[in-house]
């Protein structure tokens, strides 16, 4: 297998023609020798997520950004990437090499450490975990997508749909050229879908700039 792209960005080649990915953003949540599935971030859709849910009288208005995306062209069910920490299952690879579905020996890897603020399933306030601060949390369950749904504090992308890529596949398309690979900065998984092509593909070539010519100032890859 190629490079491992557990927890990064695949950002679409300005010459990829492929009409399911052409100028998209995806998210990979797992990639080893089995295959690859990933969620696009940047494909927004006219749906809410309060119209397929009963929403409670109480606990708050819902937030005002839960359009659901598309996150690929296979269908499956409704998920949520999210940022509040300790609500479903970390997403990517951490230091240790795991992926998001490795063993728990990898996912929770010594020396890194993630604060709990207000956790939903802890009525006894914060505590502390070591989670190896991953990129996103990933969850499908109803309970966790409703609790989502009123915590204006975290941020959320609802997802319906998802890209998947069976053994091999995904590596030869790394190798021609198809996608080129970002880190997933919460800007960037979060950010105005609008731009989050150009912002990846900016940065993304401004890494590549620094790794040829370290330590030069090449300026701030989200201006101009």
């Amino acid at each position: 297998m190629a490079e491992d792209t557990s927890g990064r960005l695949l950002i679409a080649s300005p010459y990829l023609s492929d009409g399911n990915f052409m100028r998209s953003v995806v998210f990979i949540i797992r990639h080893d020798a089995e295959g690859a599935f990933g969620l696009a971030i940047n494909r927004p859709t006219d749906r809410r997520f309060r119209e397929i849910v009963e929403l409670s009288s109480t606990g708050g208005a819902p937030r005002e950004d839960d359009f659901i995306f598309r996150g690929g062209p296979v269908e499956g069910p409704l998920i949520a990437i999210h940022t509040l920490a300790g609500v479903g299952e970390p997403c990517g690879k951490n230091e240790m090499g795991g992926g998001a579905n490795a063993g728990s020996d990898s996912l929770y890897p010594p020396g890194t450490k993630v604060t709990i603020h207000d956790h939903p399933a802890d009525p006894f306030g914060s505590m502390s975990i070591d989670f190896g601060n991953p990129p996103a949390w990933i969850t499908g369950d109803d309970d966790h997508l409703r609790i989502l749904l009123k915590r204006p504090d975290a941020k959320v992308r609802y997802i319906a749909w998802y890209s998947g890529w069976g053994p091999g596949q995904l590596d030869e398309e790394l190798r021609v050229g198809g996608w080129l690979i970002g880190k997933a900065d919460t800007d960037i998984l979060f950010g105005d879908p609008d731009t989050i092509w150009e912002t990846a593909v900016k940065r993304c070539g401004h890494d590549i700039l620094h790794s040829l010519a370290p330590g030069v100032h090449f300026g701030d890859p989200n201006r101009n």
